[in-house]
């Protein structure tokens, strides 16, 4: 999963880590690292390009619980199971 914020981003960035690679553990979450963030930005994406969340859309950021409901939809629609532990998918 890849998060794209500016710098007021940076504690949302990592609490949502923190709880999504508690949850999912097979979910790595990082960085979006190819691009300048865009000023307001909080962009969460699947790795395959699939948006999970947006501010820039939604005009707030995101809640944690959306964000996990997100990605457990995501794998689901992959054929994933999201509880399995390690190498139980990626996202």
């Amino acid at each position: 999963m890849r998060v794209e914020f500016d710098k007021q981003g940076v504690d949302v960035f990592i609490q949502l880590a923190d709880v999504v690679e508690e949850a999912f553990p097979s979910v790595m979450v990082t960085e979006r690292e190819d691009a300048t963030p865009r000023e307001g930005a909080f962009e969460v994406t699947h790795e395959d390009g699939t948006a999970l969340f947006s501010k820039l859309a939604q005009g707030r950021p995101p809640r944690l619980e959306e964000v996990l409901e997100a990605i457990e939809r995501k794998m689901k629609s992959d054929g994933v199971d999201p509880f399995k532990g390690k190498g139980g998918g990626a996202c």
